[in-house]
């Protein structure tokens, strides 16, 4: 088990940037493929549409940092589903079949390669379901040694809780915010960071289904008027640090427990 107790302890490992031959020569050695999932929308005038991409991104190459080369992080996916957003500018939205065909297209790639671990890391909540079907799908189809995936933006959330105040944390909140500041600062807009403006419409409802495992399909200008949920202005990029090293640090410990226990099957 490697230790993942110091931060970047390596370079990460990523697949754009080696050559066929090279790609082909660490074939036995990576034992894992991340593939970091994003979005292209609106997070409202604090962070840039960029957001989701970025943060998931960050997260995989953090954590393959601290497990070293047998773990590789695949390019990025820079859109998702996000209709629910098209109501405010800058947003580009795929199709949920258009998102399965990327992901089956991409596994499907590497698999022909040699590759057969993958944990696709997803960093918009819009893309959960439909993720969630893809994978399911493509270990029908390709029957990979496997295939899961996991809410990237979950272990951001986690980690922010212990740092930022509760009404900080959601959508173009302090959480993401600060995340982006540390990583990608050009992207962050802290001279527009704002509280934002719920419209206080379905609250209840909206809880209430999601308590029983259901969704309220609603665009988000029906949620705020802003384009956010979470207060931005907390953020900063030292804050931002500290949630991705610990988000890193969780991810590596789930990588090494699916790898543990996809050899032991």
């Amino acid at each position: 088990m490697t230790d993942i107790t110091e931060p970047n302890a390596h370079e990460p490992l990523l697949l754009a940037d080696l050559s066929s031959p090279e790609t082909e020569e660490r074939l036995r050695q990576i034992e894992l493929v991340l593939i970091p999932v994003g979005a292209h929308e609106q997070h409202g005038p604090n962070i840039a549409v960029s957001t989701d991409t970025v943060s998931a991104d960050a997260v995989c190459r953090a954590a393959a940092a601290l497990l070293g080369p047998r773990i590789a992080v695949a390019p990025a996916i820079p859109w998702g589903i996000s209709w629910h957003h098209m109501r405010f500018a800058g947003t580009i939205s795929l199709r949920p079949t258009t998102l399965t065909a990327l992901l089956a297209d991409m596994v499907g790639s590497l698999h022909a390669h040699g590759f057969s671990h993958f944990l696709v890391v997803n960093g918009h909540g819009g893309n959960t379901a439909v993720i969630a079907t893809a994978i399911e799908q493509i270990k029908q189809d390709l029957d990979v040694s496997l295939i899961a995936s996991v809410f990237g933006y979950a272990l951001i959330a986690e980690q922010a809780r212990a740092l930022l105040p509760a009404d900080a944390i959601g959508h173009g909140g302090a959480d993401e915010a600060a995340v982006v500041m540390a990583v990608a600062p050009q992207q962050a807009k802290p001279h527009a960071f704002t509280t934002p403006r719920l419209t206080h419409r379905q609250v209840e409802t909206a809880a209430l289904l999601r308590s029983y495992g259901g969704i309220l399909a609603r665009r988000y200008d029906e949620v705020t008027h802003t384009g956010t949920t979470g207060d931005a202005t907390p953020a900063t990029a030292e804050i931002g640090q500290q949630i991705l090293d610990g988000a890193a640090r969780r991810l590596a410990e789930i990588i090494e427990v699916l790898l543990r226990e996809s050899d032991t099957a």
